[in-house]
C-alpha cells in the first residue's frame, strides 16, 4: 500500500468514526416518556437535575414544533443519563 493510500484510508477512518457514533434520536411523545422514566431512575442528584432540565427544554421545543432543537436537547438528556 502506498503512503498516499494509507493516508487517505486513515483520513476516512478518522472522519467516519464520529459520524457512526452519532445516535439517531427521534423527538416524539414515546421518546419523551421513555426518557422521563429513565430520568426517574437516576440516583445521582446532579445528573438527574441536568437530564430533567434538558428534557424540559426538549418538551418545550417539541411543543414549538422545533424538531432539531428538540432532538438536540433530548440527545443531551440521554447523554446525561449515560454518564451515570
Amino acid at each position: 500500500m502506498s503512503l498516499k493510500s494509507a493516508t487517505a484510508l486513515a483520513a476516512i477512518t478518522l472522519f467516519a468514526a464520529p459520524a457512526a457514533a452519532q445516535t439517531n434520536v427521534v423527538c416524539d411523545e414515546a421518546s419523551i416518556v421513555k426518557a422521563e422514566q429513565q430520568i426517574g431512575q437516576i440516583s445521582d442528584g446532579a445528573k438527574k437535575i441536568e437530564s430533567a432540565k434538558e428534557l424540559g427544554m426538549a418538551k418545550d421545543a417539541m411543543a414549538a414544533n422545533d424538531v432539531e432543537k428538540c432532538k438536540s436537547h433530548l440527545e443531551n438528556a440521554i447523554k446525561g443519563m449515560d454518564a451515570m
